[in-house]
């Protein structure tokens, strides 16, 4: 097969799944993305530029890490596919812009749950400067992935992740939606949500059964106050322990006293009958302040 066809074309990449036999493998979530316009759009909606730092997780056969070295960006990849690296040897071009690819393209085998980012970077990249997270994530791993990136310290600027169609609605939701919940407020106080593109399911080597969206969150400048992170996430998912009830009902889980229960709600301005759904991030922080942490 010519290598001067992109690696994200349907034709390039079923040359290379009958050339090493590959499979896709279900435990890992694997699709391969054969859709170039939506690899390109993935790079775009990234920003990435010359020089830029870009981990991906998961390369598999490389259609996007292609993408992000034409962008001009190094790249520092986590797998844990043990058949891959050899096909990313092999069919990665040796040069871009007469820059040898070895230079600005470093994979690791190792879970990104595992990471050591200071330990696994610094022979690679700057880390006095930030990096951008860019990835087609599994469905299955994709919010674990999204809170250890969030909590590990990582100095990133974006992450721009393919994520299941639902999950992607679910992190961008407001207010008064069926997709607002916890997993929403939990990543909005940290993260800026913006859905850039739709990708359909017949993009993929095999088809999933449901269509993708691209994400692109960006850590807040000033992030609310939340307080003691476990103890707010603990309120908020008690708050929608039974969403189709009342805000006073749910509540009745957090604070026994109806006299306290009474004077809160008062305070946060809404009517008792108020679906957790229809709160303000703002209005969980105040709640979660006059609920005691439990010790």
């Amino acid at each position: 097969m010519n290598n001067e066809i992109p690696i994200g074309s349907a034709v390039r990449t079923q040359a290379i799944i009958n050339q090493y036999f590959v499979r896709a493998k279900k435990n890992l979530g694997q699709n391969f993305l054969v859709d170039l316009d939506a690899i390109r759009a993935i790079v775009n909606a990234a920003e990435v530029e010359p020089g830029d730092q870009v981990i991906e997780i998961g390369p598999g056969i490389g259609s996007l890490t292609e993408q992000l070295l034409l962008a001009g960006a190094k790249v520092f990849a986590y797998e844990i596919d043990e058949d891959l690296p050899t096909i990313l040897e092999h069919e990665l071009p040796n040069k871009i812009n007469g820059i040898p690819c070895a230079e600005r393209f470093k994979l690791i085998l190792k879970d990104i749950l595992k990471a050591d980012f200071d330990q696994d970077l610094s022979d690679f990249f700057d880390m006095t400067r930030p990096v951008k997270v860019v990835a087609n994530l599994p469905y299955y791993i994709t919010t674990p992935i999204i809170f250890f990136l969030g909590n590990t310290g990582l100095n990133f600027s974006s992450l721009t992740l393919m994520m299941q169609k639902e999950v992607a609605e679910r992190l961008q939701a407001s207010p008064n939606s069926k997709d607002y919940g916890p997993l929403t407020i939990a990543v909005q106080t940290e993260m800026s949500a913006q859905i850039a593109l739709t990708v359909p399911s017949t993009s993929f080597i095999p088809r999933p059964k449901v269509d993708s969206s691209v994400v692109v969150l960006r850590p807040l400048a000033e992030k609310p106050a939340v307080g003691e992170r476990q103890h707010f996430n603990w309120v908020v998912k008690m708050c929608f322990a039974q969403r189709r009830k009342t805000l006073n009902n749910n509540l009745k889980n957090l604070l026994q006293d109806q006299e306290q229960r009474t004077r809160l709600i008062a305070e946060l301005g809404v009517d008792p009958r108020v679906r957790p759904e229809q709160l303000t991030i703002s209005q969980f922080i105040q709640i979660a302040q006059a609920v005691p942490i439990k010790k």
